[in-house]
């Protein structure tokens, strides 16, 4: 028992697992992991100086769910620890939702668990989960597809899901199963059977009861070479979180993000993944990614210009550039007739005409060439503009400028009785400038105070 345990201290101490850390909240299921988990986080607990409180979630799935929710309760209370419990219909919540009951239990089991670390100030969840649960992690995610990032398979420390601000501990990573059986022996604790775990409903006891088996077949320490595996790949791994932590953008607003095109077009796909992840995360948006939208992705970057949807965010690449936010759309309202001077209300942005300026980001017209009242309105397909003497199609004239795509989309139009005299919300250098000695009018799109 006590060489088990040193390993574990000797893998908390390198991973840090418990820096900083008071209270903790454990899993406990009153199988032989998690009470395994329960004898080592007491002996780490003198050690490291922190707090355990046990926390069980019924997810009643078989009638005896509830004696194991007292079992818990009950051995946690003989060895001085606070327990709190709660449960769940996860039967019902799969039929409702139409998921798998794998999912749909580990789903609450977590929001559970989140709750009570919250409730209980804690700073972080901890799970007995052991390398033979990470063999058969590895397993699953090499047969639904994976990455490098996959085939890590469970790391050290991680957040809980769906609580992002809250860190989840596996300090059994180093132990097998069976050796948190003999450290339940050893403290005198008979775990309770889950025969959930021999259904071959589950893909993950298929994994273990009849893919496993036959792997043996061919290399008797195959939990070995896959767990040598995970950690080949978690340092791997480590280099493309270097270069993606490298890959910066240009600009950063609220609204979007600005790369260089070649910032993100050298990245490995995995870590082209971990950018658009942080990014999202910034502009607090949903991010669907996939294999699929990924490998678009490396091609529109390869290419230099187009567009693809992760979700709630876009990609987009044009003139040198990549915008990464919600789509831009173009703004579609009624034309106006501008307050010469004085400013003119377009929902949330307004236009600005002054006879005099300071300052930068003003376009100029001559006032004594325009034809009629100026007009505000979306740029149409079309419209031209005089470029130095010469009628212009704006579309070409932007591109020419090498205005991005996402800009040219959300640029409108000033024209007079003749057409377009003044292009408004991409760079002031795409309005051709009036001649010297010209009475000037001067126009900027602003947001709306």
């Amino acid at each position: 028992m006590n060489e088990l345990i040193d390993r574990v201290v000797r893998f908390v101490e390198r991973e840090r697992l418990f820096r900083g850390t008071r209270r903790v909240v454990a899993g406990v299921s009153g199988g032989p992991d998690s009470l395994a988990l329960m004898v080592v986080l007491q002996e780490l607990a003198h050690r490291f100086g922190f707090e355990v409180v046990v926390a069980h979630f019924d997810h009643r799935l078989r009638p005896e769910s509830s004696a194991d929710r007292e079992f818990v309760r009950s051995l946690a209370a003989e060895r001085g620890l606070r327990c709190v419990t709660g449960e769940g219909d996860v039967a019902a919540r799969a039929a409702e939702t139409g998921r798998g009951l794998e999912d749909v239990a580990r789903e609450l089991r977590y929001q559970f668990l989140a709750f009570v670390a919250q409730r209980e100030r804690a700073d972080a969840v901890v799970v007995g989960h052991t390398a033979d649960d990470q063999v058969e992690t590895v397993l699953f995610r090499i047969v639904r597809g994976t990455g490098i990032r996959g085939l890590r398979g469970m790391v050290p420390v991680s957040t809980v899901p769906g609580m992002p601000a809250l860190r989840l501990l596996r300090p059994l990573l180093v132990l097998r199963r069976a050796e948190t059986m003999a450290l339940c022996q050893a403290a005198g604790l008979v775990p309770r059977h889950d025969p959930s775990n021999e259904s071959p409903a589950f893909a993950r006891n298929r994994i273990r009861l009849q893919l496993l088996p036959r792997m043996r077949e061919l290399n008797p320490a195959v939990e070995r070479a896959i767990l040598g595996l995970a950690r080949s790949a978690a340092e791997a791994f480590r280099e493309l979180e270097r270069l993606a932590l490298a890959a910066q953008p240009a600009q950063r607003s609220p609204e979007e993000v600005i790369f260089q095109l070649e910032t993100l077009r050298r990245l490995p796909g995995e870590s082209l993944l971990l950018v658009l992840e942080r990014e999202a995360a910034y502009l607090q948006r949903p991010l669907a990614g996939n294999g699929t939208r990924l490998e678009n992705a490396r091609n529109v970057l390869n290419r230099g210009q187009g567009v693809v949807p992760f979700g709630g965010l876009v990609l987009e690449a044009s003139c040198g550039l990549v915008r990464i936010g919600p789509p831009a759309e173009p703004l579609v309202f009624e034309a106006k007739v501008l307050d010469v001077p004085g400013v003119t209300a377009l929902g949330s942005l307004r236009v600005v005409v002054r006879t005099e300026v300071e300052g930068e980001g003003w376009v100029a017209v001559d006032r004594a060439s325009l034809r009629g009242a100026l007009r505000v309105r979306p740029l149409q397909p079309g419209d031209r503009i005089t470029v130095r003497g010469v009628r212009r199609k704006v579309t070409d004239w932007l591109t020419e400028q090498r205005v991005p795509t996402w800009v040219r989309r959300r640029a409108l139009a000033v024209a007079d009785a003749a057409g377009v005299v003044a292009l408004l919300g991409c760079p002031p250098t795409c309005t051709p400038p009036p001649g010297p000695g010209a009475d000037r009018l001067y126009l900027r799109l602003e947001p709306a105070r």
